[in-house]
């Protein structure tokens, strides 16, 4: 899956229709969604450009139709961390800094297991 563009980096389609096209490839019904970079307003901010770099299609195809119980992401390194919308928890788990440097630890999380398993 392709996200959204940053600073010319690869695998990159412009905002709008094309990238909408793309998220929406990804079915309902699913507990996890790994995605290169985040969805915009969680842990997307990016200090040097003064911006947040998140994609707003791709927040609306998870707040709106996909609604996963995790969203882990890791493109924007210096948003490494967790958030939550109170239905969805954000994990960006870049394992390198700004400075790619792979010194942030690995973030471990559990989820339930489903009823009838």
């Amino acid at each position: 899956m392709r996200t959204p563009w940053f600073n010319g980096w690869g695998f990159n389609l412009p905002r709008g229709q094309s990238l909408l096209d793309k998220w929406n490839l990804i079915p309902e019904g699913i507990d996890i969604l790994m995605t290169h970079g985040p969805p915009l307003g969680f842990r997307d901010w990016v200090p040097k450009e003064l911006q947040r770099v998140g994609c707003v299609e791709l927040l609306n195809t998870v707040q709106r139709r996909v609604r996963p119980k995790l969203h882990v992401f890791g493109g924007i390194h210096e948003g490494y961390g967790i958030m939550t919308d109170g239905y969805t928890t954000y994990i960006n788990a870049s394992t390198c800094t700004v400075s790619f440097q792979p010194t942030n630890p690995p973030i471990i999380f559990d989820l339930p297991t489903p009823q009838g398993s």
